[in-house]
């Protein structure tokens, strides 16, 4: 039977046939080689917008003081998860928030000057915003406890202290604060109740304190989809033995527990752990024997990736390993020490004026998320004038003289440099 179709019709069809099988084969060629291609390198230090607000967009970078000339928005390669790149994000920390007389003083002028009642707290703040609301997580640590009404202020020995304080912590971009401190029960069970009332107001998550056994236990966070918790103890109490009655409304420094209570927050979800603790002896640069065993325990169980310490008023070293870190002391953040002639304290040393904002990029990697890169800002009180919490080399007071800034960030330079690097804004 001869074939009906014309010759020239079989050769196009042919041709047709043999086109398509060509492309096919390229497309399928393409598909193979994305497939098995190296996956774009992520990760690494991060750039200015995850550090400052975009508005601004400043570059980080970090040369150290010991002349590095590494940069924080310079790309570095970071593990990928089977799925793709791997999730990140960063941590901002800071250290010891009290709002002594002197300090309550100068936020009742800002609110005087703006022809407010009460106590204006935010302008203390605003020089180091940019970093904080700049974060993906932001963690303070409230030392003195917040009065209700704001009807019984105490400002020495027991604190309570203007509510407002929570408002100004909130808006300067933090998103929870530690609260377990040795002051955390100045005026008992009222304190955490005033305190966590205020906290809630103005939407920042707490650890530390609990008014009930239900309400007890971590914080909780998501920053870059990655699932954190944080948790709060305290290793003193003024004027009470520890553990407090009942034990979680305070809890305290019990590493066993503070271990069991990471393995419990991992096992609810937790991908990595943050514990701050309040501990040490005041005015001491070098952490305590207690502290050493009790960092060494933490750093090296598998639950606890960050520990964050309070309490010395000085800036104490900081030890990284395997992806976990421990800042012994962030210092003093807001305070009035090392005092002045209304309110003197002959046993605090210049250093009581330094602190740090402690930064962290967190990263997913094959072993959990670790701790990818460190750095710092040194930070030191304007307590000439403003009380204003001044960010070392980036946004400087013009009224302060340079050399006491200098010597502020040498004495924080050594004592956690090279473990974090410092980090400096750049325009661009």
């Amino acid at each position: 039977m001869t074939d009906p179709v014309h010759p020239l019709f079989r050769s196009e069809r042919r041709f047709a046939w043999v086109l398509q099988v060509v492309i096919v084969a390229v497309m399928v060629g393409l598909l193979i080689a994305d497939l098995t291609g190296d996956d774009e390198p992520v990760g690494g230090p991060e750039t200015a917008s995850s550090v400052a607000p975009a508005t601004s967009a400043p570059d980080v970078t970090a040369p150290s003081t010991a002349g590095s000339s590494e940069s924080a928005s310079t790309p570095s390669t970071a593990p990928t998860t089977a799925g793709g790149p791997s999730r990140t994000f960063t941590l901002v920390a800071t250290g010891d928030i009290i709002s002594h007389g002197a300090v309550a003083e100068r936020a009742a002028t800002s609110a005087r000057q703006n022809g407010d009642d009460g106590w204006n707290f935010t302008p203390l703040f605003a020089r180091i915003r940019p970093i904080i609301a700049g974060a993906d997580l932001a963690l303070c640590h409230l030392e003195s406890p917040l009065s209700m009404d704001d009807d019984d202020l105490s400002f020495r020995g027991t604190f309570r202290v203007p509510s407002s304080l929570a408002d100004a912590i909130a808006e300067a971009g933090y998103d929870g604060c530690s609260l377990a401190s040795n002051h955390a029960l100045d005026s008992g069970p009222s304190s955490v109740t005033a305190t966590l009332h205020h906290m809630r107001r103005v939407g920042l998550a707490t650890a530390g304190m609990a008014e009930t056994s239900e309400t007890a236990g971590p914080a909780w966070f998501t920053p870059g989809g990655i699932r954190l918790a944080h948790l709060s103890v305290t290793d003193l109490i003024n004027g009470r033995d520890l553990p407090v009655d009942p034990p979680w409304m305070v809890p305290h420094l019990d590493v066993d527990r503070v271990i069991a209570e990471a393995a419990m927050a991992r096992s609810e979800g937790a991908k990595f752990v943050v514990v701050s603790v309040h501990w040490g002896e005041e005015y001491r640069s070098d952490p305590t024997d207690r502290q050493q065993a009790a960092a060494e325990r933490l750093l090296d169980s598998p639950e606890v990736d960050l520990v964050l310490g309070h309490h010395a008023h000085v800036v104490q070293p900081v030890i990284r390993s395997d992806g976990d870190a421990v800042v012994y002391g962030l210092g003093n953040f807001l305070t009035n020490q090392p005092g002045d002639e209304a309110n003197p304290c002959g046993s605090c040393p210049p250093e009581t004026q330094d602190g740090l904002i402690a930064w962290f990029q967190v990263t997913e990697t094959h072993h959990g998320a670790q701790i990818t890169d460190a750095g710092y800002v040194p930070t030191w009180v304007d307590r000439t004038a403003t009380h204003e919490i001044v960010p070392i080399g980036i946004d400087d007071p013009d009224l302060v003289d340079p050399g006491v800034l200098v010597q502020s960030a040498t004495r924080t330079a050594t004592r956690v440099e090279p473990v974090l690097r410092r980090l400096t804004f750049t325009a661009g």
